[in-house]
């Protein structure tokens, strides 16, 4: 059997107190590395992880028992800290999402950054914002349009709707995919100045 074959089944809780929830979630993976890991978040931000790091991956019937013991005990064990503990009264503020580009403001912010040609919008699932848009970027990119499900797996999806957050260089001094977790941006610029970096703009301006 493929080591698919033994991936055994994740756990997923939820803990509400009065307007606070918690979900925790615990899952196995054996890329890149084997590991189980348990996810705390709340209303699609992460707030907490733990990784346990395993020796090889499941390659039996056997291994996977053990390991789902050892999964569900983490589960637990995560669980059984947070209701010891104050997280459901002392979470972060919830961000709240940014404007589109529609916004004068953002593209104002965004313009003004030296060497800024063109910012295209699109949501998590990789739809831009119009057909036209579409078209322009697919031209431009053909390859990156191809393989665009693939590149925004680069922000891996979070429970609730959300992606991981981040700016990633996808053409040097070009091209940068910026995820805000509620939705993505490719920024096309133009290298102007050696003091200028753009990828610590781009997190200034999305607050990322």
């Amino acid at each position: 059997m493929a080591i698919a074959d033994y991936i055994p089944a994740g756990r997923t809780s939820r803990i509400v107190r009065g307007a606070a929830e918690i979900q925790i979630q615990t899952e196995y993976a054996y890329r890149p590395n084997p590991r189980l890991t348990t996810t705390v978040f709340s209303k699609g931000r992460v707030l907490h992880k733990v990784e346990k790091e395993l020796a090889a991956p499941i390659s039996s019937n056997e291994d996977k028992i053990r390991i789902e013991g050892l999964l569900r005990k983490q589960h637990l064990d995560v669980m059984e800290i947070i209701n010891t503990r104050n997280f459901l009264t002392n979470l972060p503020p919830e961000k709240k999402p940014l404007e589109s580009p529609q916004n004068p403001s953002l593209v104002k912010r965004l313009s003004e950054i030296p060497g800024v040609e063109r910012i295209y919008r699109l949501d998590n699932e990789g739809n831009f914002d119009s057909d036209s848009v579409s078209s322009e970027f697919k031209k431009k990119y053909s390859v990156i349009f191809k393989n665009l499900g693939e590149l925004l797996e680069i922000f891996r999806h979070l429970p609730g709707g959300k992606r991981e957050e981040g700016v990633y260089e996808v053409e040097r001094n070009r091209l940068y995919l910026v995820s805000t977790g509620y939705e993505c941006y490719f920024i096309l610029a133009r290298h102007v100045s050696a003091d200028l970096n753009l990828e610590t703009e781009l997190h200034t301006i999305f607050n990322i």
